[in-house]
């Protein structure tokens, strides 16, 4: 929320200052188009990391803090040893989602930090592969312009 005010306050600024609206038209779609730059770059890393996974059973644990943000991310136990999942927690249906009574495929990344679960593999391997189409599909568009 905090970042769509400092765009319109920096818009309204700019525009005070005799920026033209067609500059603020294209900063702003330079914007869009590096953040899903970035974000397509993150799911390719993620997606080519989750190839480089070993398949273990594991149970739910719990949902706690991660480890390295300030998300909450599902922990699974793998012979014992606690993993957390490299995604945060789907907040929606958290109790039908989430159940420790059931066994769950999850896979291990190499330096045994952190486990990709059914959630995290199907984000990462839509998100890859929409990548994909959205390139050639932006490859097509600009080439018939």
């Amino acid at each position: 929320m905090e970042v769509i005010l400092v765009i319109i306050v920096i818009s309204v600024l700019a525009v005070i200052l005799g920026v033209k609206v067609m500059w603020l038209v294209f900063g702003f779609a330079a914007l869009i188009g590096l953040a899903f730059v970035v974000s397509m770059l993150l799911l390719t890393i993620f997606f080519v990391r989750l190839l480089f996974t070993k398949k273990h059973r594991a149970s739910f644990s719990r949902i706690d803090k991660s480890p390295r943000s300030k998300f909450k991310v599902a922990y699974y136990i793998i012979d014992g040893t606690e993993y957390p999942n490299i995604f945060p927690e789907e907040g929606f249906l958290r109790n039908m989602l989430y159940r420790s009574d059931k066994s769950h495929t999850v896979f291990l990344t190499r330096n045994k930090k952190y486990v990709y679960d059914k959630f995290a593999c199907t984000t990462c391997t839509i998100g890859f592969l929409l990548s994909i189409v959205s390139v050639i599909a932006g490859f097509f568009i600009f080439d018939h312009i």
